[in-house]
């Protein structure tokens, strides 16, 4: 009969501690936002059915260092086949977001576990010392986010200037602030 409680006890508890863990070991991807209108259209029909357009993040590259990353890299491929004008959009597109004086975002960042937590006050002395330098605190309090969401903006601040030199600093802050502004979080 105690067998039988631990089979159990294992099978519904598993799912638990394996979404954590194997949350925690998959690299932390960056999420650019697909834009509207026609340069939509372009990167639906030239640049997705290869990659998410996620991977633009991953550089910061000048339009004629974009140009030239399009034709290596994309030989034989529709976006090489682009009209002038849709080539020019992606690359306006590509050298505003992603150009050369943009921090590109980081390739290899796992998420470190953590076994401390920021309590509700620890973590708003963080964020009025590490957010306050460059913006209000309004523009956290407005945005709901989930816990990767969280990550991959402080990530981006981070790479923007933003005092989170430790990644176990980051993960606290991305942990109280995915606790304290959810995304499942109703006012």
């Amino acid at each position: 009969m105690k067998d039988f409680f631990i089979r159990v006890l294992s099978v519904l508890l598993f799912p638990c501690f394996a979404g954590s863990v194997f949350a925690q070991g998959s690299a932390t991807r960056p999420q650019v936002p697909l834009p509207d209108g026609t340069l939509r259209n372009v990167i639906l029909k030239n640049c997705v059915s290869c990659h998410g357009i996620d991977d633009y993040a991953y550089h910061a590259l000048s339009r004629q260092r974009w140009d030239t990353f399009l034709e290596e890299q994309h030989v034989s491929m529709p976006v090489n086949k682009l009209s002038r004008g849709d080539r020019s959009l992606l690359l306006d597109y590509l050298a505003e977001n992603f150009g050369d004086e943009q921090s590109p975002f980081p390739r290899s960042y796992i998420p470190p576990e953590i076994d401390t937590f920021y309590e509700e006050e620890d973590g708003r002395v963080a964020l009025d010392i590490v957010c306050t330098e460059c913006h209000e605190l309004d523009r956290v309090y407005e945005t709901r986010a989930t816990l990767e969401r969280w990550r991959v903006l402080l990530l981006e601040m981070r790479a923007r200037g933003a005092g989170m030199p430790d990644d176990h600093d980051l993960e606290r802050m991305a942990e109280w602030l995915s606790r304290v502004q959810s995304a499942n979080r109703f006012e």
